[in-house]
């Protein structure tokens, strides 16, 4: 065995450290106690009430239209919504004046005379009774009458073809021609 020097001495020998336990010192306790605040005894100064009503809002101007705007013409300056005709004008016939109003020019339509579209009727009536069937008005046809031009014409006959399904279902019938055509 070899002896260590005096003077060595081993490194990693750990050493005991006691750690002093420190009483905490007592803080010093105040001991005058702090005046009350007196309560103010005085009352604010009551505010008159001013008796106004204020100004009523006035009320909106403009609604939202109730009408559908695509079936709707303007005549004489007033909107008027186009509605699906009444089955009483396909059965009395007012209506039937749809076809040719439709595929004939205007200026060509009503030179027609009573006996060419209709045994009793000229185009101008066959027009007329369409117009009542139209708008289910005899009173509003006849005030403005004179005031429909050609284009609302035009646009009339487009709204009546599409609100009673008529342009649809004579494209049904050409398209079914067209499929036996073919199979021939």
């Amino acid at each position: 065995m070899s002896k260590l020097p005096a003077t060595d001495k081993p490194k990693d020998i750990p050493t005991l450290q006691v750690e002093e336990k420190v009483t905490p010192t007592e803080t010093e306790t105040i001991k005058t106690i702090p005046a009350t605040i007196q309560k103010l005894n005085t009352i604010p100064n009551e505010n008159k009430q001013i008796e106004t009503i204020p100004d009523a809002i006035p009320e909106k101007q403009e609604m939202p239209s109730d009408e559908i705007e695509e079936n709707c013409v303007v005549i004489k300056g007033e909107k008027i919504e186009i509605k699906p005709t009444l089955l009483k004008y396909f059965r009395n016939k007012a209506a039937a004046g749809y076809g040719a109003i439709k595929s004939i020019p205007i200026q060509e339509f009503l030179t027609c005379e009573a006996g060419v579209f209709d045994e009793t009727h000229s185009a101008d009536e066959l027009l007329f009774n369409f117009l009542v069937a139209v708008f289910d008005s005899s009173e509003f046809v006849r005030d403005n009458y004179d005031n429909i031009d050609a284009d609302t014409l035009d646009r009339i006959c487009k709204i009546f073809g599409r609100l009673n399904h008529i342009d649809e279902r004579e494209e049904a019938i050409r398209k079914n021609r067209e499929a036996q055509a073919a199979k021939r």
